[in-house]
């Protein structure tokens, strides 16, 4: 399965893994060399798939922008992202 890279590009913006514990990530998205924000979310796996003869395998995908606010949360500062990310391993490790 592909995995998400350690720094990708989206949106116009530049993302970059800060922390993974699990399925759960934060990534810092440059917004300009003096502002920046995080990224909180789980993890979602697109499966294997063929699309028009083209067979493309199992992957992590970034969050689309539909996900905010239901699996994936923009943090302003690395404390509350890394709160966030707490809550979710938390929430996930009770299931």
């Amino acid at each position: 399965m592909e995995t998400l890279p350690h720094k990708l590009r989206k949106n116009g913006f530049w993302y970059t893994l800060v922390q993974r514990d699990g399925r759960s990530c934060i990534y810092e998205q440059m917004v300009c060399e003096q502002l920046s924000y995080f990224e909180v979310f789980d993890v979602q796996i697109k499966p294997k798939r063929d699309v028009f003869g083209k067979s493309y395998p199992a992957a992590e995908v970034f969050p689309s922008n539909e996900d905010f606010g239901k699996t994936a949360w923009s943090c302003r500062t690395l404390t509350d992202a890394k709160r966030r990310l707490n809550a979710l391993v938390k929430r996930r490790s009770k299931k």
